[in-house]
């Protein structure tokens, strides 16, 4: 993990059974808000205006993300194993 121990925005979420961190005040992991940029092109301004977040917020989760990038991939990974495996998801 990070070397970072404090963060404004984000928060472990222990109820959540994930090792990623989470958005402060949000019921949504760092995945969830840099997706759309890492993935799909989008720009922090774009999500920060879309989840009325501050840009800073953004900002963070996107540091955090590439600072565990390969634990929070294989985090998703998993969860979409375990998903496909149940039948809600399908490749």
């Amino acid at each position: 993990m990070s070397v970072q121990t404090q963060w404004q925005h984000l928060e472990p979420r222990p109820e959540k059974k994930t090792r990623q961190l989470c958005i402060r005040g949000r019921n949504m992991k760092v995945w969830h808000l840099v997706q759309p940029i890492v993935v799909g092109g989008a720009s922090p301004e774009e999500m920060a205006g879309r989840y009325e977040l501050p840009l800073e917020a953004v900002r963070e989760a996107l540091e955090y993300f590439r600072a565990n990038e390969q634990m929070i991939l294989e985090e998703v990974e998993e969860e979409g194993r375990h998903l496909r495996e149940a039948g809600l998801l399908r490749d």
